[in-house]
C-alpha cells in the first residue's frame, strides 16, 4: 500500500489517533459504477452516438477520476458494484484498474467495498489492482486510518465487502462503534436501508443500525437514486449511480464531493458525471384541437429541456390533459406519427433530444362524474377502472395478467411497471375505451 494508507488492524486494536483532523481534507464518494452496463440505442441516433451511449458508463468513471485529480482530493470512496455482473467482466475490471492507476499517479488512494454485482467471488484473480487501491474484506469490517503526507491521521474508514452476490445478512450490525480516539470516521457499505424500494434487499439494515455506530459520514451504495437519508452532523448518503442507464434511472446522476473542515463539519456537493440525461418530460395538451399545433408545442417544450440539460437528453414524453385530440392520439396513429416526426426532424436546442417514446395520458372530453352515475357500459368501464386501481383483489388479478405479458414478451426490453405506471396503464385503457365508445365505437 502507498504511504497514505495505514495497514488495517482489527478495530479492537486500532492505533491511537486524534479526534479531529489536523487540517481540512476532501474526498469523493461514488457507488454503483456498473461498468460495462448495456445502454440501448434509441431510434434516430447516429451510429457514432449509439457507440458513445454503449460506453457511457466508462466515461462516467473517467469523469470521477478527472474530478478527483482536478480537485486534488485526499481519497476516493467506492461503495460497491464497480461492474455490472458476476461474470468477471474483464474489460470492466481493466477500465477500473486504469482509472485507479491514474489516481495513483496523483497520490490519491481509493477505498473500495464490493457489492452484490461484484462480490469477492466474482473478481478475476488474474487482474491485480494497483497499490493505491484498498479493497475491504468480506469476512468482517476493517478499519483503515488514512494519513496525510506527514503521517498525521485524517480519517478512519470502516468498510466491509460482500462475499457473494446474495448477501442477506445485516452487515451494518457487525460494524464497530466509533472509538473516542478515532479521527473523522466514515462508514463504507453496500446495503439496503429500510427495504430499498426497487432493489433487492441485500445486506438489509435500518437507519438506526447506522446511527448506532456514531460515525461522521456513511458512504452507501446499492440504491441507484441519489438519496440523502440523514443530514446534519452525520450525513448518511446514497451517492446513486453516476450514469442513468434507462428511464428507470431518470434524473441527474453524479457523485459527492465532500469537504471536511478541521472542526469536523462537512460540506457535501453533488457533481454531475453522467454524459446523457434520462428525463421524463410532461406536456399539457389541454385544449389542443390540431395535431400540427400540438407538435409545435412539443417541440418548444423539448427545446427548453434541451437548453437547460447541459448534456444530450433521452426523453420520455408524457402528454396529459383533456383534449379533443385524445382519440386521434391513441386510436388513430397520432402518437406514432408524432414520434416519427420527432425522429425524422429532431427538435432544435442546444443539446440533442432523443425521444425514448411518447406516452399518451390525455383524457377525452367526457364528464367522467356524470358517466359514473349511469348504468350503461361507459359507467361500468369507469367503475371497473376504479376497482382495478383501488380494489386489492382486482388489482392483484390485473397485475398478474400484466406481469405474465412482461415475462413472455417484454422482459428483455423493459422492467415490469411500478405502482405509478400500473395506475397509468389503467387510466389510459379507460380513456381509450371511453373515447371509442362515446364516439360510436369506431375502431
Amino acid at each position: 500500500m502507498n504511504s497514505f494508507i495505514s495497514t488495517p488492524d482489527k478495530y479492537s486494536r486500532m492505533p491511537p489517533s486524534l479526534q479531529s483532523s489536523p487540517h481540512p481534507f476532501r474526498f469523493v464518494h461514488t457507488a454503483d459504477l456498473h461498468l460495462g452496463s448495456r445502454v440501448m440505442s434509441l431510434p434516430g441516433m447516429s451510429p457514432e452516438t449509439s457507440a458513445d451511449l454503449a460506453d457511457v458508463t466508462y466515461r462516467a468513471w473517467r469523469e470521477i477520476v478527472d474530478l478527483c485529480i482536478r480537485e486534488a482530493v485526499d481519497f476516493l470512496l467506492v461503495a460497491g458494484d464497480v461492474y455490472d455482473s458476476v461474470d468477471q467482466n474483464v474489460r470492466a475490471q481493466l477500465q477500473f484498474k486504469e482509472g485507479l492507476r491514474r489516481l495513483g499517479e496523483n497520490n490519491i488512494p481509493a477505498y473500495i467495498v464490493r457489492g452484490n454485482h461484484d462480490p469477492d467471488d466474482a473478481w478475476s484473480r488474474s487482474i491485480a489492482m494497483p497499490e493505491n487501491a484498498f479493497i475491504f474484506s468480506s469476512r468482517e469490517p476493517e478499519v483503515v486510518i488514512h494519513r496525510d503526507r506527514e503521517g498525521r491521521p485524517l480519517a478512519a474508514i470502516v468498510g466491509m465487502s460482500f462475499a457473494s452476490a446474495h448477501t442477506r445478512d445485516n452487515l451494518a450490525e457487525q460494524f464497530p462503534a466509533r472509538e473516542k480516539d478515532w479521527p473523522y470516521t466514515v462508514g463504507l457499505l453496500h446495503c439496503s436501508v429500510g427495504g430499498g424500494q426497487g432493489h433487492e434487499p441485500y445486506a438489509p439494515c435500518s437507519i438506526q443500525d447506522l446511527r448506532r455506530c456514531g460515525y461522521d459520514y456513511w458512504a452507501l451504495g446499492h440504491i441507484h437514486q441519489p438519496t440523502v437519508l440523514d443530514v446534519g452532523d452525520s450525513p448518511i448518503i446514497y451517492a446513486g449511480n453516476p450514469q442513468g442507464r434507462d428511464m428507470g434511472e431518470a434524473g441527474e446522476r453524479g457523485c459527492r464531493l465532500v469537504t471536511v473542515g478541521a472542526d469536523g463539519t462537512a460540506t457535501v456537493d453533488v457533481v454531475r458525471t453522467g454524459g446523457y440525461l434520462w428525463k421524463k418530460i410532461e406536456i399539457d395538451a389541454s385544449g389542443s384541437e390540431d395535431l400540427g399545433i400540438l407538435e409545435e408545442g412539443i417541440r418548444r417544450e423539448l427545446a427548453i429541456a434541451s437548453d437547460g440539460s447541459g448534456v444530450p437528453v433521452l426523453g420520455r414524453i408524457i402528454l396529459t390533459g383533456v383534449t379533443t385530440l385524445h382519440r386521434e392520439l391513441v386510436a388513430d396513429g397520432g402518437i406514432v406519427a408524432l414520434t416519427d416526426r420527432l425522429i425524422e426532424d429532431p427538435p432544435a436546442g442546444r443539446y440533442p433530444v432523443y425521444p425514448e417514446r411518447i406516452i399518451c395520458r390525455t383524457v377525452p372530453v367526457i364528464d367522467r362524474e356524470t358517466v359514473l352515475r349511469h348504468g350503461n357500459i361507459l359507467g361500468e368501464i369507469c367503475r371497473r377502472s376504479d376497482a382495478a386501481r383501488l380494489g386489492e383483489s382486482e388489482r392483484d388479478r390485473l397485475r398478474g395478467a400484466i406481469s405474465s405479458l412482461y415475462q413472455s414478451y417484454a422482459r428483455a426490453y423493459t422492467t415490469e411497471p411500478d405502482d405509478e405506471e400500473f395506475n397509468a396503464i389503467i387510466r389510459e385503457a379507460e380513456a381509450l375505451l371511453l373515447s371509442r365508445l362515446a364516439e360510436g365505437g369506431r375502431a
